[in-house]
């Protein structure tokens, strides 16, 4: 797939932000001339729509001005939308940005070397408004749009799992997504033969269906178990007096009634509260300070979310057809994926948000210096494990500006840079 037109030389910023997208390859069957919108333009578009301001569609599509797209007919955009062969191009995009982003990365967990033959995935459900045009139901109420993604704990990249069943008149259990995947989805295009563990909260909790994604597809879980649990204890592991370990008060051995198969309850103490939490994993060897670890960064998912939310402004569905909603998803994917890559070249070249960073070390030292004071230890994994999980608004803010600008990319990263150094 080859994007890049002549213009784009004279659009530096723009060129260097979709750069990784615009050399990716995807496969030539999923793509065709049309004569409403190219495919190339409207990838662009709808990645324009998700840094723009806008909330509706056609509201975007009337203050629309990227100076190297022609701005589509309202028709000819939603049309788009709709189309399942555009859909399959623009997921296969995605794809192809992931599994680069996997190549290129930094992996903030590569200093856990126990780690390192699994791929680390997150999972968790995310709610739209119904679009403008969705049909009531008999109350004479529209139902909000349910969207299932994973995203890979090492790179941040995000995919798009599916849709919460349209149809299903509540909300969707996260368990029930889940079973109608396929094993290659639930894997994140992890290759074959590399073990996957899945991160989900305590709503995937089955354990037949747990141990069957363990023995056919090499994924293990790492969840939190429901109150009503009925878990039979049947052994203990030591812990390791490691870093790692902070924090563990105990690792043991459970048989949950439906299977019989034994499973992990690992406890750990929040150094805040002092509160105590419960973590259930299939795996059996990794340190057990590392399950509680995976589990927190469970947390990556929720700020990503938090992001599509209050800083795209994508807080309901663009259109009513169940292609154009999936659509929608894989562009906030897609357009969060193209920032970690960008943000990533730009700290290659010294350009970081200091100031962030200052405020989050400044934050952690006054939160270990309560938890001393209380009489307990701040663990490692909370300590020795800082990772930036959203983009800040200094940094989309400024992209929105200047991306389709043809000043100078130094000039406009001297800008970045000035703002990055405030508070």
């Amino acid at each position: 797939m080859v994007i890049m037109t002549p213009p784009f030389h004279s659009l530096p910023l723009a060129a260097a932000f979709f750069k990784p997208f615009l050399e990716l390859s995807v496969s030539p069957h999923l793509s065709r001339t049309c004569h409403g919108i190219e495919d190339s333009d409207w990838l662009l578009i709808g990645a324009s729509k998700i840094l723009g301001v806008d909330a509706s569609g056609r509201a975007f599509l009337d203050a629309h001005h990227c100076p190297i797209i022609r701005t589509p007919p309202r028709s000819s955009f939603f049309d788009a939308l709709a189309s399942p062969r555009r859909l399959q191009h623009l997921q296969a995009t995605n794809e192809a940005l992931a599994r680069l982003m996997t190549r290129t990365m930094d992996d903030p967990f590569a200093i856990f070397g126990e780690l390192d033959s699994y791929e680390l995935l997150g999972g968790d459900a995310h709610w739209h408004a119904a679009a403008a045009h969705d049909p009531r139901d008999r109350k004479g109420t529209k139902h909000a749009t349910g969207h299932v993604y994973l995203i890979n704990l090492r790179t941040q990249a995000i995919r798009h799992l599916d849709l919460c069943d349209p149809i299903f008149k509540r909300k969707e259990h996260d368990i029930t997504v889940i079973k109608r995947a396929t094993w290659d989805a639930l894997r994140g295009g992890t290759p074959k033969g590399r073990p996957v563990m899945l991160v989900w909260d305590r709503a995937i909790i089955d354990y037949r269906f747990l141990q069957k994604a363990k023995d056919q597809a090499g994924i293990y879980f790492v969840t939190r178990p429901k109150s009503n649990s009925n878990l039979t204890r049947v052994g203990f592991n030591d812990i390791a007096p490691t870093p790692v370990n902070q924090g563990v008060t105990s690792d043991e051995l459970v048989a949950p009634t439906s299977t019989g198969r034994l499973i992990r309850r690992i406890t750990w103490t929040d150094p805040d509260s002092g509160e105590s939490w419960q973590y259930l994993t299939n795996e059996m060897k990794l340190s057990p300070g590392l399950i509680v670890l995976l589990y927190r960064r469970r947390w990556d998912l929720e700020k990503v979310y938090d992001q599509f939310k209050n800083k795209f402004h994508e807080k309901k569905s663009w259109a009513s057809s169940v292609t154009a909603k999936a659509a929608q998803a894989v562009f906030l994917c897609l357009v969060h994926n193209l920032m970690v890559c960008y943000e990533a070249t730009l700290a290659k070249v010294g350009i970081r948000n200091d100031a962030e960073e200052k405020r989050r070390k400044k934050a952690l030292t006054k939160r270990t210096a309560k938890v001393e004071k209380s009489g307990r230890k701040m663990p490692f994994i909370i300590s020795g494990f800082q990772q930036l999980t959203q983009r800040t608004v200094k940094f989309i803010r400024w992209l929105r500006r200047f991306l389709w600008q043809p000043h100078p990319v130094d000039d406009l990263l001297r800008i970045l840079r000035k703002r990055y150094e405030t508070l």
